[in-house]
């Protein structure tokens, strides 16, 4: 695909000089807006000690970016009555109201306040790779604080909380579920993955990430909320294929920039991308609906957290990566990819990276990316 329009321009401008300055080691950045791709841009290697070009089929390990998918895949169930965000997380998955949890809403557990954020210690790789066992420890978890009293960030926890309700409700995983109802539906088959199928068509397409653990070098006590949620051993782990084709709807993502604002793109176009329709258009605002807004016990800042995703609007002065429209929703990654909808202005965005940074709030090269946007095309 080429594309000559000033906001392609300026964007491969900045990226491929982010690249140059160190700041990046390989990008991709697609953006769709009324259903038209108007930037697809792509700069730099495909890892640290890999260096091929990354091309726009790249596929990006992109951590947290991945929750925005499984929280579509619940709206999806909810929007065809499958269940209902608002009714008990019991109600579907059973098992799961034991120890207090009996009365958290879908809405309020897909919003972090289950009090489930805590990994185990020490830190294990196959807590990661085992899905029934994570199902399992979500059953008898002794939530850290009355649900849905406080909220605190489920980094890692959250794909077996998706993956249980999504079971319960539609009777198929989370998984398969995201195969065969967003990315198989929207085109995206073979570039939007939670778990990637171990072949050498996809190996050949893995981008390597230069890896650094959230928190490193932070004042924050060994023993906070903070790592629990994501133990600083766990972020060794991600290129490894063990953890590259588990099942981890909260974490192990692996997308291309176009699979994302594809996606992204459908939500801000009322549901659908051309004349392909994965939601209704009632369901749009349902997704940018604040469920709390809270200062979140992992992460220490307040945060609009909507049912799975998070809300745009500049927080404690701090500057959105989704923008200043509150209607805007979709989620960052760990290091810096993203995916978000501004249904305003028809807009849908991704940035998929390798390089996993953690800059000051208000700053960093994702910031930069999504301004540069903005700028060029939704003021």
């Amino acid at each position: 695909m080429t594309l000559d329009t000033a906001a392609q321009v300026a964007v491969s401008a900045l990226i491929q000089q982010q690249v140059a300055e160190g700041r990046q080691i390989g990008v991709q950045v697609c953006v769709t807006q009324h259903g038209r791709v108007v930037v697809d841009a792509v700069a730099g290697t495909l890892g640290p000690d890999d260096h091929r070009p990354v091309q726009p089929d790249s596929l990006f390990c992109s951590f947290s970016t991945t929750k925005g998918v499984a929280a579509l895949a619940v709206h999806q169930a909810h929007d065809r009555g499958l269940l209902d965000l608002d009714a008990p997380v019991a109600k579907y998955w059973p098992a799961f109201g034991q120890h207090g949890k009996d009365k958290i809403s879908v809405a309020q557990a897909m919003s972090h306040m289950a009090g489930l954020h805590a990994m185990p210690d020490p830190f294990k790789p196959e807590y990661i790779t085992d899905w029934d066992a994570g199902i399992e420890r979500m059953e008898a978890g002794v939530p850290a604080y009355e649900p849905a009293t406080a909220t605190g960030y489920h980094a890692a926890t959250f794909g077996w909380i998706a993956g249980g309700i999504m079971a319960g409700a539609t009777g198929l995983h989370i998984k398969d579920w995201i195969r065969t109802e967003i990315a198989e539906p929207l085109g995206v088959g073979d570039s939007l993955y939670v778990g990637i199928p171990d072949t050498p068509s996809v190996r050949e397409r893995l981008a390597t990430l230069e890896l650094v653990a959230p928190g490193d070098g932070l004042p924050i006590p060994t023993d906070h909320d903070f790592f629990k949620a994501r133990p600083p051993e766990m972020f060794s782990h991600f290129n490894e294929m063990a953890f590259r084709t588990a099942c981890l709807p909260s974490g192990n993502g692996h997308f291309t920039a176009r699979a994302l604002a594809r996606m992204y793109g459908a939500l801000a176009g009322g549901g659908s991308i051309d004349g392909v329709r994965i939601i209704s258009e009632g369901a749009i605002a349902r997704m940018s609906r604040v469920v709390t807004d809270d200062v979140d016990r992992v992460l220490l800042s307040p945060l609009r957290k909507c049912s799975g995703f998070f809300a745009g609007g500049d927080v404690a002065a701090v500057p959105s990566l989704f923008g200043p429209r509150t209607s805007a929703f979709g989620h960052p990654g760990a290091g810096g990819s993203v995916g978000f909808a501004d249904p305003e202005v028809g807009m849908g965005v991704g940035v998929t990276l390798n390089k996993m940074q953690y800059p000051n709030p208000g700053e960093g090269v994702t910031l930069d990316i999504c301004d540069l946007i903005r700028r060029e095309l939704a003021p």
